[in-house]
């Protein structure tokens, strides 16, 4: 696993670059080579002693995305606690993907089964001029994010979604080659909603 350090408004010496090192290490166990993974290290003006150092560590494997980020008084300590919710990330993410072949054809049934109206049955198409309170006042688009979409399964955009801890996800579907998205349910099941032409 390649792992990539960057700091911010502090300079890592040689002794810490080394404890990262160590610290990584404990991860590469759980991961195939062809892992990344990004550290950035940063010194913050805050006023609590406790949150001075912030780690936030990224990690592609297999096309997952992990993240988490942590702060502590000390920049070792930081480390040290992102790498602990890290690795419980990687370890909850081997166990979705090593899931029996029984498993993972019963959810990826469930999944193609599920209708693009079940979502608007949950009451997202609600054609009542707006949501109750709603002064009719369009708003901006206050973000817009661009990631990278490989073509995945249901099934992974699934497992993605849930690592990620979003409610929706969307993916490029292997099979189609459509762009789709997966969400999760009232009722706690997921649904999938796929382009047709209009």
């Amino acid at each position: 696993m390649e792992t990539r350090i960057f700091a911010r408004n502090m300079k890592l010496n040689s002794g810490s670059e080394e404890y990262v090192r160590k610290k990584m290490s404990r991860l590469e166990r759980h991961l195939r080579e062809d892992a990344d993974a990004k550290l950035e290290l940063s010194r913050t003006a805050a006023r609590s002693q406790t949150e001075r150092f912030v780690a936030q560590m990224t990690v592609t494997a297999s096309g997952a995305t992990l993240r988490g980020q942590e702060s502590a008084m000390t920049l070792h300590a930081a480390i040290d606690k992102v790498a602990d919710v890290m690795d419980r990330q990687i370890r909850r993410y081997k166990g979705k993907a090593y899931r029996s072949a029984q498993a993972r054809r019963a959810a990826r049934e469930r999944l193609m089964r599920e209708d693009a109206g079940a979502f608007l049955a949950d009451g997202a198409d609600d054609d009542d001029g707006g949501a109750d309170g709603d002064d009719g006042e369009i708003r901006g688009v206050a973000r817009v994010k661009r990631f990278p979409m490989k073509p995945m399964s249901v099934e992974d955009a699934v497992m993605e979604m849930e690592l990620l801890d979003h409610d929706f996800f969307l993916f490029r579907n292997i099979d189609t080659n459509e762009c789709g998205v997966v969400y999760r349910r009232r009722d706690g099941d997921y649904g999938v909603i796929e382009p047709t032409a209009g």
